[in-house]
């Protein structure tokens, strides 16, 4: 009786050094903002590539906050790693959470406000390549895993709770998420994967501007990337030019493709989302955008879908000539090849094989056409599980009154790679884009606000709750505390 006793005595006390262990840990925590720890990774220049210094960084960061670390490849190209609440060899069912570790080059440093990999602090913002895309996203889901960690202690939850980390996703996944969604999914055990993908617009709901909508992608284009090759065994002077000759033939064959009248179509996805959209404007114009795709609204809507407006890429698939170039550059030689590249971004429901002969009907048989490369294909994901509807809440938690709408995601990820192995799969970023962050993607002064990366916590924190305490109430909101942008104001 006395043994049993002191067993027990010896199981509380153990129990009770393991919490504070873990507060101790998150009170470490706290001394390093999210905004501070955002910037750290964004002074890590990750280009692809080069994603093991970043990767290692990151991965003792999370072991140093008591999360369970799980490293698959450690190769200067090829960094891929989960941090995790309960080791993945427990195998509980794991909500994974995926960001990637490489960002594009910074372009013409002396164009930014601030230096691309300063992880400046500023004007409310924090400033530097992958603030967006995608350390920022990596920033709010790591610190929504360390805010519950508690939980998993003064109770056993019923999932796992992973953040994920890939490589080599601007290049199309192969160092990363490839290797992960063939190798390694028995490993994570995943019932639903997070990743990048859509977020809060306004001016989305004609009569409504100023409602915000946010876009779950569930689906998304295809990238399908080709080199186009004109040959002619015609040496000679740039100042006696023979009637045809390689740049000639290749310019003549993309004006061709150019002008080439493509056809719309209004895909699963795309179909649903406007019925979605449909109901919030109602009345006559609800009815017409829930329809929008029958022919007899055409002649109405069809400048919505002109090039260069946003709905364009949702319902056709395009090409952009993202380079055209000769194997030598001399300006007075006459260049016997030349080349161009295309990116090409495919509808789910396309055929890359139907597609490609397309291109190659239309730029003739002197032209020769390859694959670079192409990335996976899948079927959408479905909007009606428990994980997309608690997503949906906790976006209406933080952003009162917000409306959401699955979207098809017009860019291409890593989420293709886990939908083709009938993983439910969701795009969100959850912060409200306004025109002028949309263009720093990729471009010059990147930047996410402050305000906007503890909301992201939030949304992602608050799904947390509602997965591990569905009957509960959700924790206190993450806010801006004694954070360095609280002492600039």
């Amino acid at each position: 009786m006395i043994i049993t006793i002191i067993k027990r005595l010896h199981i509380k006390l153990y129990f009770f050094l393991a919490i504070l262990l873990v507060l101790s840990i998150r009170t470490y925590s706290q001394s390093s903002t999210p905004e501070q720890l955002l910037s750290d990774l964004i002074k890590i220049k990750s280009i692809t590539g080069n994603e093991k210094k970043v990767g290692i960084f990151l991965s003792e960061y999370c072991k140093n906050q008591g999360l369970h670390i799980t490293t698959f490849t450690d190769n200067d190209s090829s960094f891929n790693f989960a941090a995790s609440i309960y080791p993945l060899s427990s195998l509980k069912p794991n909500i994974i959470f995926m960001s990637h570790l490489d960002v594009v080059s910074e372009g013409e440093s002396s164009d930014w406000k601030y230096p691309p990999f300063s992880g400046e602090i500023a004007d409310s913002c924090i400033w530097g390549r992958g603030a967006i895309d995608c350390k920022g996203l990596a920033t709010m889901q790591i610190q929504s895993i360390l805010e519950n960690i508690p939980d998993s202690l003064s109770k056993e939850l019923a999932y796992n709770i992973t953040f994920l980390a890939v490589s080599g996703e601007e290049e199309g996944g192969l160092s990363g998420a490839s290797i992960i969604s063939n190798y390694h999914i028995a490993d994570l055990n995943p019932v639903v994967i997070f990743g990048e993908g859509g977020s809060g617009l306004a001016n989305f709901i004609p009569s409504y501007p100023e409602q915000v909508v946010f876009g779950i992608s569930v689906a998304e284009k295809k990238a399908l990337w080709l080199k186009l090759e004109a040959r002619n065994k015609t040496y000679g002077h740039g100042a006696a030019p023979p009637e045809l000759y390689a740049n000639k033939r290749l310019l003549r064959a993309l004006i061709k493709l150019l002008d080439e009248k493509r056809l719309i179509k209004f895909g699963k996805v795309a179909r649903q989302m406007f019925r979605e959209i449909g109901k919030m404007e109602g009345g006559i114009k609800g009815f017409v955008i829930s329809h929008i795709y029958w022919d007899v609204f055409w002649p109405l809507v069809k400048k919505y879908f002109d090039e260069g407006e946003i709905m364009h890429i949702l319902v056709y698939n395009t090409f952009v000539i993202t380079n055209i170039y000769n194997p030598d550059i001399v300006t007075n030689k006459i260049a016997d090849k030349a080349y161009a590249t295309l990116d090409c971004r495919l509808l789910p429901e396309t055929n890359s094989k139907k597609f490609i002969k397309k291109i190659e009907n239309v730029v003739g048989p002197k032209i020769n056409v390859s694959v670079i490369a192409e990335s996976p294909g899948a079927e959408p994901s479905e909007d009606k599980t428990i994980f997309f509807k608690n997503m949906e809440k906790a976006l209406t938690s933080e952003y009162p009154g917000s409306k959401t709408v699955p979207i098809l995601f017009p860019a291409t990820t890593d989420n293709n790679y886990f939908r083709q192995q009938n993983i439910p799969v969701y795009g969100i970023l959850p912060i409200v884009f306004d025109q002028e962050l949309i263009e720093s993607v990729h471009n010059i002064n990147e930047r996410i606000k402050v305000e906007d990366l503890y909301k992201g916590i939030n949304v992602y924190s608050t799904f947390i709750q509602s997965m591990i305490n569905p009957e509960g109430k959700t924790k206190r909101k993450f806010r801006l505390i004694n954070s360095k942008q609280n002492k600039q104001e």
